[in-house]
């Protein structure tokens, strides 16, 4: 899936976000650009790994005690000439493990578990 950030709250923090649904959460509304499909998104982390920008985000959705806890979603991202984020699928499996491995050594780093 490509998709564009549309809009945010605030700008990401360098370091991975372990609270759910805080006042502080980072936010955005990403639109597939191929189906039109919009999907709300909160941050938990950003970083760069070999070359590439990488987001972690899960599907936000108010927390009313119903719902099961989230999954992460990790994509690359990239910046456009006109300013506009997007955020890339990762099809390759070994990327998308190396991501995860980066990521979750920094979760472990800031006390995450």
């Amino acid at each position: 899936m490509r998709s564009l950030k549309r809009k945010n709250r605030s700008e990401p923090e360098s370091s991975v976000r372990d609270d759910r649904a805080s006042q502080d959460d980072i936010l955005a509304v990403i639109a597939d650009i191929d189906s039109g499909h919009e999907y709300y998104m909160a941050f938990v982390d950003e970083f760069k790994f070999d070359g590439n920008e990488y987001v972690v985000m899960y599907n936000y959705e108010p927390d009313d005690g119903q719902h099961a806890d989230p999954e992460l979603i990790i994509m690359r991202s990239q910046r456009h000439v006109d300013g506009e984020q997007y955020f890339l699928s990762i099809k390759n499996r070994k990327e998308l493990d190396a991501a995860f491995n980066i990521f979750f050594q920094r979760f472990e780093e800031s006390g995450g578990i």
